[in-house]
């Protein structure tokens, strides 16, 4: 599904935000980076400290290259979710979420899945314990929410699983067994991220045009939504521009008391200073461009290409802006439109004018392989315990950074 793009923002890079960088000397250390010809003065870019899904950092095939296991992922689209010690992926293209004990490493394989009999099974379903592109997750006050976006739902365990056990609640279906999309309070069609803040349930629903808003984490199948953003009401789904409007809205973020929406299609996030409980509230301000009427896509400090994932400590903000193969870092909330980022990860830190994929030398070709410091379609972000992980989509990895 089609995921819109937004634009960067701009301020210094703050110096008390070090990062590992690769040398040329470390950089020729790792095997097939690709193309070369560029010294470590030219160029600057931030260096993955673990790679989750390939078994190196020049490794970039779905599954590993070879079946289905617990070791691979195919095509991953939305942000992680841990809380140090449970970690879940939602490995969307074999319509699966993998589990862990601990935060894993490019041999660990995953404790159990979800979604499928075994490890070797990829094939979408519909009922308690089957998944359908699952395209992201989400772990708050113990609770596990996966959106299932394939089956039009979100899914809400009440206690953390150990292995493929039925969700407790379902939101967007009246039962396990029923797919069915639709544009009202109670369905969705497509949605791509679920999270629940300050025991809010919001949900992005992404072919509907609109985020989900439930005033209380729902305990019955099939609870209405309380507010709708994007929308004017809960018979509308277009695709709407300006302060009150989203097109195809992707990755979302909350403390419960702001909102961060990526609004890929008009190539920006939109903030809500306050978390709204008002159907159809105006957007606060405005990342990726200059004011709430422009939606074009660009290259630079303050401009954003299909933006897909969001993601906070509270104080900064990453997005995975996936059409510009990077993810942009601005260090503090934004009191006005058209901030500027203040950092960069997938390309050169000294220029935000690069966006060609897994280019480690920044020649603007891409490389034969991927490397620790190049990204390729980055779809989810999230961050834990000052730890950035990034979904690299389309080399079909997890990376982790130093946040």
């Amino acid at each position: 599904m089609p995921l819109p793009s937004l634009r960067l923002l701009d301020r210094r890079r703050p110096s008390s935000y070090l990062r590992p960088l690769l040398s040329v000397v470390l950089g020729a250390t790792l095997a097939a980076c690709g193309g070369g010809g560029s010294s470590g003065d030219d160029i600057e870019l931030i260096s993955a400290t673990n790679v989750i899904g390939q078994a190196d950092y020049v490794s970039g095939s779905a599954n590993r290259g070879t079946s289905v296991s617990a070791l691979g992922l195919a095509q991953p689209l939305g942000g992680i979710a841990t809380n140090g010690t449970n970690f879940f992926i939602a490995d969307y293209g074999n319509h699966r979420v993998l589990g862990y004990a601990s935060v894993p490493g490019p041999t660990t394989p995953a404790l159990f899945v979800l979604g499928q009999d075994s490890f070797t099974g990829n094939l979408p379903g519909t009922g308690p314990t089957r998944l359908a592109l699952p395209a992201s997750v989400s772990l708050v006050d113990g609770r596990l929410i996966v959106a299932d976006a394939g089956n039009n739902r979100v899914l809400i365990w009440n206690s953390l699983p150990v292995s493929n056990t039925a969700p407790d609640v379902v939101v967007g279906q009246v039962d396990l067994n029923t797919d069915d999309p639709g544009t009202a309070a109670d369905k969705l069609s497509f949605p791509v991220a679920a999270t629940i803040a300050n025991n809010r349930l919001i949900v992005s629903d992404q072919n509907n045009n609109r985020v989900l808003i439930w005033n209380t984490v729902p305990t019955a199948n099939g609870t209405p939504a309380d507010v709708v953003l994007g929308q004017t009401d809960f018979t509308g789904s277009s695709a709407r521009d300006e302060e009150d409007g989203l097109t195809t809205p992707a990755g979302i973020w909350s403390d419960g008391f702001r909102l961060l929406v990526a609004d890929s299609g008009n190539n920006r996030v939109m903030l809500w200073t306050q978390l709204p409980r008002v159907s159809g509230t105006d957007a606060s301000f405005v990342i990726g461009q200059s004011d709430f009427s422009r939606i074009t896509a660009g290259v630079g400090q303050g401009a954003l290409r299909t933006p897909s994932g969001v993601a906070s400590d509270g104080t900064r903000i990453w997005i995975a802006d996936s059409g510009n193969n990077r993810v942009l870092e601005f260090d503090a909330f934004p009191i006005a439109s058209n901030a500027q980022a203040t950092d960069i990860y997938g390309q050169d830190r000294t220029s935000f004018t690069n966006r060609t994929p897994n280019d480690d030398d920044q020649n603007a070709e891409t490389d034969d392989t991927p490397s620790a410091r190049t990204l390729s379609s980055p779809t989810g972000v999230s961050v834990f315990a000052n730890t950035l992980y990034v979904v690299d989509r389309n080399n079909h990895r997890v990376l982790a950074f130093p946040g």
